[in-house]
C-alpha cells in the first residue's frame, strides 16, 4: 500500500516527539518515535527508552501505553522512525518482533492494522505477522 496523507502527518508527529524528547537530553533515549492513529481518529505518540540497567522500551510501547491510557485499544495506522544523530536525518523503520506481537495482542482487530514500514509504503500487521505467537489478551 502506499501512504497517503493521514500517514505523512504521522510520520511528521512521530519526528515531532523525537524533538521534544532531545530536551531532556538523556543517553540512548529518545532517538526513535512512534505516532498512531485509533479506530476513533485519536493520535497518540512515544519515544524509546533507553536505560543502562536494562529496563528500556520501545517508542511503540510507550505510545500503545498513553492509547491504552486513555481508554483505546485499536490501531488504524501506526509508525516508528529514528533518528541518525551522526547524519542527522530521520528514517522510517518497520517495528521490531516484540513491538509487532504487542499491537497483536492489545486487539485481534490490530491485524489489520496498517503499519509504515518505510518512507512510501505501508503493510497491514498480519503481513509482518503472519504467524503470531498467541492471538489476543482481550476479555
Amino acid at each position: 500500500m502506499r501512504l497517503n496523507k493521514k500517514g505523512k502527518i504521522l510520520i511528521k508527529k512521530a519526528e515531532e516527539i523525537i524533538e521534544k524528547a532531545k530536551g531532556v537530553n538523556l543517553i540512548d533515549t529518545g532517538d526513535v518515535g512512534a505516532a498512531l492513529v485509533t479506530s476513533h481518529g485519536n493520535i497518540f505518540q512515544g519515544v524509546s527508552l533507553g536505560f543502562y540497567c536494562g529496563i528500556g522500551s520501545c517508542a511503540e510501547y510507550q505510545a500503545v501505553g498513553a492509547m491504552i491510557s486513555n481508554g483505546e485499544k485499536e490501531i488504524e495506522e501506526i509508525v516508528a522512525v529514528w533518528y541518525n544523530k551522526d547524519k542527522r536525518k530521520y528514517k522510517v523503520i518497520p517495528p521490531c518482533g516484540k513491538c509487532r506481537e504487542m499491537i497483536l495482542q492489545a486487539s485481534k482487530k490490530n491485524s489489520n492494522t496498517e503499519v509504515i514500514i518505510s518512507e512510501n509504503k505501508k503493510v497491514r500487521l498480519k503481513e509482518l505477522i503472519p504467524y503470531p505467537w498467541g492471538g489476543s489478551i482481550e476479555k
